[in-house]
This record gives structure tokens, C-alpha cells and sequence, in this order.
């Protein structure tokens, strides 16, 4: 018996992972900025065992529009899950079309049925942040954290011991400062409270997999404009060589590899 992730896509054009905790086909979708019909594409594309009719539940990091399409709208309104979010988010969810009837506001960790324990991290993003997950099931421990200007203690510690870890890894330094970007939105994505840096999240995944528990690394949001996979896998094989080999770089348009997770135990 194992978990399964799967990211379905990942960029500023949309976002969304699916992961099951069993063998059982149900899944969870944490963000779901792409639409309802690029989801059930996608996991068909994947050969993932899940089908889109077993959804049962949305994790939202936050609301900008490459993580919640308003698609979900219409969708849910006729076969409604829980939305779940911080409740520090709920209100905006709300104003983003969220129907009421599913969103789950959360303010610490709790129990996804009997099948998974979920904490939310929060973590700086904009105005009024984002949200890293980790969730642990009996087979497997699951660190998610995407759209976060710096990787914070607090995260650190929640993402100890993982069995798999995605990170973002949005833009290359150089390649940022040299864009045609205007200064001001340079500021946002490098200030701290933007996104993280291929340097960033090495540094992340370096304290993250020292372990020797994480069985897949997986890099989120790569920018188009100010990164590329080659130069982000160069740089994390060569800074954090013990992962070279589960290296997973997620692409807009095409799903990962279906991913399978076993926790581990070391003696």
C-alpha cells in the first residue's frame, strides 16, 4: 500500500496537484487553478488510477487566479466537496466564487476522514499570505509548499521527516534581475514576501532531505520568463546530489510522473 501525488501542472498559468493516500482511487486537489476539464485530462494523461468523479476534497494555498479558476465554480455547484482553507482566506474565497455551502475554514491541523492527518503552515505570500500543507496518512508523509517569498522556521519544522517533498522553485536571481520586468514587480517576486528563488529552495531542500527519508523532490511554479528546468536541475543536482536521481521538475502543461510514496523507517 502506498500514496500517490501527481502534479497536474504547475506555472502562473495554473496550478494543481493530486494526491490519493491509498490504493483506494480517491483523491485530494491541492489548488485548483486548472479547469475541471485540464484535471480530468490530466489524470487520464497520468495513467493515475484516480478519476475525477472521486474527488473528494479541495486544499486551496490561496486564491490568485493560477490557483483557484473560477471553472470550479459551476463544477462544484453541482457536485459539491469541501473547500478547505485557512480561515485567514475565507472571506476571499467567498468573493472568488467559492460556493459557501463548500468552504471549510481551518485554523489548525485536523483529520481528513480516516485516512490523513493535515496541518496547514502558513507562510508569507502578498498581503495575506499563503499556505504550505503537510499531510501525513499511514503510508506516507507529504510536504507541499508553493508561492512563498522565504522559507520560514516555523516550515522547517512542520516538514520534518517527510517521504516527499514539493517546493517552489520560481526564478533564477540572475535571470530575474536582468528580465524587462518592472522594478517594482522584481521587488514583489524577490522582497520576501514574493516567491522562492532556485537558490532558496535549495538551501530549503539541502535541510529538508538530510534525512535520507525523501523519496521524490519535486520543484513547483518554475517561471518561463526568469528560470528553465535545465538550469534549475543543474543547480540542485550539483548542490544537493543524494536527490539528483528523484529530481522531479513540473511543467505547465503535462502532468509529473504519477509519484508513489512509502514511508520510510530508518534503524
Amino acid at each position: 500500500m502506498s500514496a500517490s501525488v501527481c502534479v497536474l501542472g504547475s506555472s502562473s498559468k495554473g496550478n494543481a496537484t493530486a494526491i490519493s493516500f491509498d490504493d483506494s482511487g480517491r483523491f485530494v486537489l491541492v489548488d485548483a487553478g486548472l479547469t475541471p476539464r485540464r484535471v480530468r485530462a490530466a489524470l487520464v494523461a497520468a495513467g493515475a488510477t484516480a478519476r475525477f468523479h472521486t474527488l473528494r476534497a479541495i486544499f486551496l494555498t490561496h486564491l490568485d487566479r493560477d490557483h483557484w479558476s473560477p471553472a470550479w465554480a459551476k463544477q462544484l455547484q453541482r457536485a459539491p466537496v469541501p473547500v478547505i482553507v485557512r480561515r485567514a482566506h475565507a472571506e476571499l474565497a467567498l468573493a472568488m466564487g467559492v460556493p459557501a455551502a463548500c468552504v471549510r475554514p481551518l485554523d489548525g491541523s485536523f483529520r481528513l476522514g480516516e485516512t490523513a492527518e493535515v496541518q496547514p503552515i502558513a507562510v508569507p505570500h502578498d498581503e495575506i499570505g499563503s499556505t504550505a500543507f503537510r499531510f501525513e496518512c499511514e503510508h506516507a508523509r507529504i510536504g507541499h509548499a508553493t508561492d512563498l517569498g522565504r522559507v520560514t522556521d516555523e516550515l522547517l519544522g512542520a516538514f520534518e521527516n517527510l517521504d516527499m517533498l514539493s517546493i517552489e522553485s520560481n526564478y533564477d536571481e540572475q535571470m530575474q534581475r536582468a528580465s524587462l520586468r518592472p522594478f517594482f514587480l522584481k521587488q514583489r517576486i524577490m522582497g520576501g514576501r514574493g516567491h522562492l528563488s532556485n537558490d532558496q529552495a535549495v538551501d530549503a531542500a539541502r535541510k529538508l532531505t538530510a534525512s535520507g527519508r525523501v523519496q521524490h523532490l519535486v520543484l513547483l511554479h518554475l517561471s518561463q520568463q526568469c528560470n528553465c528546468p535545465k538550469l534549475a536541475r543543474d543547480l540542485f543536482c550539483q548542490q544537493v546530489p543524494a536527490m539528483a536521481a528523484s529530481l522531479v521538475i513540473s511543467r505547465p502543461n503535462e502532468p509529473t510522473p504519477l509519484l508513489r510514496v512509502r514511508r520510510v523507517v530508518l534503524v
